[in-house]
């Protein structure tokens, strides 16, 4: 069936790299053969059955995940939707027949069905011999650090600065060594240390035990024979070992996740079959000019693995042409080769600014679909047996081993693969050579079958926003309507794309996101203080009527105990009402009796006075009369009461008039800031969510700190300011004010936070430009470079210019002389930034003392 299906997608020009038949057929006989001898057959059947369940039943399932995409017996069980043969991808990286373990096929679904699947696998072997997996969180550096220092009742300032000296990903003890700062703190300040010596003994302890995020467990019988078993705070019964545990047991493991963009895809079919469109992602061509467009001009919000800035700017240097380049991108877009160098290696490459070349011929076929540069851990493997003669499950030792950087385990290989490729013929020296080259780039090698998975379903997402826009979005926005923030992301992705979003409509509007011709139309699910049980009572009642007449008409059609006050209150304010007229102040204005009428019909209704057809006594007459003569809301109370109710500004953004002003005097927004950034940074926006707090213990007991929400046009941030920044700054601090914010970024747990440092309002913030930093990109010729050389001097003022170089394991600045000191204007700005790029130029300001 896979064989037919390949034929007739080559037909179409889909799949126009799948080999010859009989290559299929000898590789599925190889795979089984070991399958079968490693005793995994019902492994497989397991997997495939659930995965079966789930397409029967239109649950969505992801192309594949991890090393399993490599095996043909997957994608011939529809496991995996991806060909292995056609892409290049090895059995060996999932199953090596020379070093028995059990495989590990994780499965992507549907997260709002994932679910579903679970009770299907619980119901068919058994609810007592499925349980979901313990997970346990343990003490890392810094967290041990604030755990400690809050149990001591120390200061949260004082003890938060400590943590931060201690860097990402490492260790206290390393850190005590290798940081100077730590160590005067520890010299210095006695409960520093006392903090300190405690943390160090807690470290890596377990701190709570949780339910894991896919794990589930089947046994041969009843669990709590051979597991021990215990119950979540949510009466869910999870296994007491954790899945390494489980797995040393011989127990079945499986991984069920729920992944959101399967969700949104999904989402967005339906919204196209109900235009009467219906698309199989499987069949579409993989060679798109406008997807691609997509891509190269990095407009990826909401593109699965492609939405962060760092992978925006990477895609619009390198310009992909084709899908293996998005493979490529998935696989080195990743802290370890980021710091070598490789990806700015394989832009060179791929830009034809640096020459591929091949120590070895019969590297070429391998390396050349990366430009010569080692993005996979198979391209090693493939090396190792083309060149040195390494069975496949040799080469998997040598990829392990330098995945792992094992020195006497890499010496050997060395010696080993020297060896093997002058036994066939190769030049000693160009071996070692090719060795050399190797080395440091297989170290960071990637996952192909994982890149190539993953690389499908962002093309596929990517494909549908390209050619189904308003659908694509409507979808993100659903798929988000927890998180204001991701909202308010998705709602300006659409400003930016030309697509309306129209606000809520207790006529049109669904419990989600709806699709109204070319607009979005909000869902009535996404109003604050509404709930789920009046939504739907609304939209039972619309289902029987037809249409509502009046607001009155939804009143009095509605359960009253359900639907109060507050719920027709919020909904007035989000302008669920426009649609029946007048405006959102006369409704509110007449909200009261509306109410009262409405229940007096429902007693009417209750006592029987109903018409011949069932329905309420209901008449346009004997509805309360609604002052039309009232004045409308002003655009600020307009947008006040839609920030209330829907969490963000929908009908506009007090924002958006001072959008170019906080680009200018901005290093960054509040999205950039959530991708994992920390450090300095000056970010403007509108102040909200004003708290002070008196501080109990430490120097400043007594006095007041204070905590704000920073809004931009991109989402909103958490900001602390201690007490000496509060005396200074309180001032500003009102509702709404626009201010441009310098500080301090860090992470704070699974969120980021910035401190203060200073806070202007907007307009001075622009009377008081007294810097200028230039964004210069790595990759900048040094044509462009002499060009904006002269754009500086041919532009002379009083601003003082700096030069930010931002590598990826560094960021350095240049403060230029004072002859490229520059008047700052709209045209030069926009100059500039041609040559730079969008957004390069950062008005700055400096502390009022300086």
């Amino acid at each position: 069936e896979r064989l037919a299906e390949l034929r007739r997608r080559q037909a179409r020009g889909v799949a126009t790299d799948a080999p010859a038949e009989e290559i299929y057929r000898e590789r599925l006989e190889r795979e089984l053969e070991v399958i079968v001898r490693m005793g995994f057959p019902g492994y497989f059947l397991v997997v495939w059955d659930f995965c079966r369940h789930a397409r029967d039943n239109g649950i969505p399932v992801g192309p594949g995940r991890g090393s399993a995409a490599g095996s043909l017996v997957s994608f011939s069980l529809r496991i995996t939707d991806v060909d292995p043969l056609q892409y290049g991808l090895l059995f060996e990286r999932f199953l090596n027949p020379d070093r028995i373990s059990m495989p590990d096929i994780d499965i992507d679904f549907c997260m709002r069905r994932r679910g579903e699947v679970i009770n299907y696998v619980s119901d068919k072997y058994g609810r007592d011999k499925v349980a979901q997996i313990i997970t346990f969180g343990t003490l890392a550096a810094r967290a041990v650090i604030r755990d400690v220092g809050r149990v001591m009742g120390l200061p949260y300032g004082k003890v938060d600065r400590v943590a931060k000296m201690i860097p990402e990903m490492t260790g206290l003890e390393d850190a005590i060594r290798g940081v100077d700062a730590l160590q005067a703190e520890i010299r210095s300040d006695p409960e520093v240390k006392q903090v300190v010596d405690v943390g160090r003994r807690l470290e890596g302890l377990s701190r709570h035990a949780g339910m894991h995020a896919a794990g589930v467990v089947i046994a041969p019988r009843p669990i709590q024979d051979l597991v021990p078993l215990c119950k979540t705070n949510r009466d869910e019964v999870i296994t007491q070992w954790d899945k390494d545990v489980i797995e040393e047991l011989g127990l079945l493991k499986m991984d069920f996740l729920g992944l959101r963009t399967l969700t949104v895809i999904d989402d967005t079919l339906k919204f196209l079959r109900l235009q009467g469109i219906d698309i199989d992602l499987a069949e579409i061509p993989l060679d798109d000019p406008e997807v691609y467009r997509l891509f190269q001009e990095g407009r990826t919000n909401g593109i699965f693995q492609f939405e962060s800035s760092g992978m925006k700017d990477m895609l619009r240097r390198a310009g992909p042409t084709r899908f293996m380049d998005l493979s490529a991108f998935n696989a080195l877009y990743r802290p370890g080769a980021l710091s070598v160098g490789m990806v700015e290696e394989f832009i060179k490459r791929k830009r034809g600014e640096r020459k591929v070349q091949y120590i070895l011929p019969e590297t070429k076929p391998i390396l050349e679909e990366t430009y010569g540069v080692i993005a996979y851990q198979e391209q090693v493997m493939r090396v190792a047996v083309e060149v040195a003669g390494f069975t496949m499950a040799e080469a998997d030792v040598l990829r392990k081993a330098m995945g792992k950087k094992k020195l006497e385990v890499m010496v050997e290989q060395k010696q080993k693969f020297i060896a093997g490729a002058k036994a066939r013929g190769k030049d000693g020296r160009k071996a070692e050579q090719l060795w050399d080259t190797i080395e440091p780039f297989a170290g960071y090698g990637f996952n192909k079958s994982h890149s190539v998975a993953y690389a499908m379903l962002a093309y596929r997402t990517a494909y549908l926003k390209a050619h189904y826009p308003v659908a694509f979005m409507a979808a993100m926005l659903n798929s988000e309507l927890s998180s204001s923030d991701s909202m308010a992301k998705y709602l300006g992705e659409c400003r930016n794309m030309g697509i309306r979003v129209l606000p809520p409509d207790v006529n049109e509007s669904d419990y989600y996101f709806t699709v109204v011709g070319d607009y979005v139309r909000f869902g009535l699910g996404g109003v604050k203080g509404v709930g789920e049980n009046a939504v739907e009572d609304v939209l039972a009642a619309r289902r029987r009527l037809g249409r509502f007449q009046s607001i009155a008409h939804v009143a009095a059609e509605i359960d009253g105990r359900v639907a109060n006050r507050k719920v027709f209150e919020c909904l007035v304010k989000a302008g669920a009402f426009d649609g029946v007229g007048p405006h959102r102040a006369a409704h509110l204005a007449a909200l009261d009796r509306i109410l009262d009428y409405a229940q007096r019909k429902r007693q009417e209704r209750e006592a029987g006075q109903s018409s011949l057809f069932g329905g309420a006594v209901f008449s346009l007459e004997d509805e309360p009369r609604i002052d039309t003569s009232l004045p409308p809301w002003s655009e600020r109370e307009l947008l006040s009461a839609e920030k209330e109710t829907l969490g963000l500004y929908l009908s506009g953004n007090p924002l958006r008039e001072h959008e170019e002003e906080l680009a200018r005097q901005s290093t960054h927004t509040t999205a950039d800031l959530k991708e994992g950034f920390e450090g300095e940074v000056t970010l403007g926006g509108l102040v909200t969510q004003i708290r002070k707090t008196k501080i109990k213990n430490g120097p400043n007991a007594g006095k007041f700190m204070g905590r704000f929400v920073l809004e931009d046009l991109h989402g909103s941030l958490a900001v602390t300011l201690f007490a000496n920044q509060l005396q200074q700054y309180g001032h500003l601090l009102a509702e709404e004010a626009v201010v441009v914010v310098k500080g301090e970024v860090r992470e704070r747990g699974s969120d980021v936070e910035m401190t203060v440092l200073e806070i202007v309002p907007l307009a001075l913030g622009r009377g008081r430009a007294l810097g200028v930093d230039l964004l210069v990109p790595p990759d900048l010729s040094q044509k462009e470079m002499l060009r904006l050389r002269d754009l500086l001097i041919e532009n002379p003022g009083e601003i003082p210019v700096t030069l930010e170089l931002r590598l990826p394991e560094k960021t350095f600045r240049i403060r230029t002389q004072e002859s490229y000191s520059i008047e700052l204007r709209r045209d030069l700005v926009e100059t500039i930034e041609s040559l730079l790029g969008s957004g390069a130029v950062k008005e700055r300001f400096t502390p009022a003392s300086a």
